[in-house]
């Protein structure tokens, strides 16, 4: 059996009154037993600061987290401070966690490499639990913004997971909201943000950002059955 505790959209460099990233992160240090790894699933900072990531290893360490990159973070600067970025396969536990870099320069959507793909074909042979990790959301998810600036050309990525049988999830990151659907056949768990959640627009309210919820992640569970996956937050 491997644990995964899944962050994503920390926004590190933006005005944090609360302590949301801190308490988050206190709060994943403070399971027991402690998860197998942690997986940060993009937007660690919030304009691609070299100082935002220097606060971010400073928050992060001894956790050897494992981290993708997402459409407000600089490739290059996320790099130097927490260690590599780009499309990758790590095994822990009897899983296999494959990491996806979907982000494109200057632009909010995402999209797949060439040797993304080529990684996943590898990945998907083995028979070994798979958890699929990015920033970007290959599906539509209701929210009239976020929709448009999903993953580009999901279709590649689709194929491979969908002619797998074996026990398979996709995590993401990007919508600031706690979602569960399917994907390829395989469920898809959208994690919440450590930094405020997106307003959606049956939400009551004025603006974008809704600060309610309180700063949350995710424990997936896999090679114990079918995979599941437990929403967690950590009130400020």
């Amino acid at each position: 059996m491997t644990t995964v505790v899944q962050l994503s959209d920390l926004h590190l460099g933006r005005p944090d009154p609360e302590g949301r990233a801190a308490r988050a992160v206190a709060g994943v240090r403070s399971l027991d037993p402690a998860p197998d790894v942690v997986v940060v699933t993009g937007d660690l900072a919030d304009h691609g600061d070299p100082a935002a990531y220097a606060g971010a290893a400073a928050l992060l360490a001894g956790l050897d987290a494992l981290h993708v990159p997402g459409n407000h973070d600089d490739r290059v600067a996320m790099a130097a401070a927490v260690g590599p970025v780009g499309d990758r396969l790590h095994r822990v536990g009897g899983s296999t966690v494959v990491l996806l870099d979907t982000l494109v320069p200057g632009a909010p959507h995402g999209a797949l490499s060439e040797g993304a793909v080529a990684l996943l074909t590898e990945a998907v042979r083995d028979p070994a639990p798979l958890l699929v990790a990015l920033h970007h959301p290959p599906v539509a998810l209701g929210h009239p913004v976020l929709d448009g600036i999903r993953l580009r050309d999901p279709g590649p990525l689709e194929m491979l997971l969908a002619a797998r049988s074996d026990p398979t999830l996709v995590v993401c990151g990007h919508v600031h909201t706690p979602l569960a659907t399917t994907f390829a056949g395989h469920p898809l768990v959208v994690a919440p943000s450590v930094a405020p959640a997106l307003r959606w627009p049956d939400v009551p309210g004025a603006g974008d950002s809704d600060p309610v919820p309180a700063p949350g992640g995710v424990l997936h569970v896999l090679g114990d059955g079918p995979p599941r996956s437990r929403f967690l937050n950590w009130p400020v």
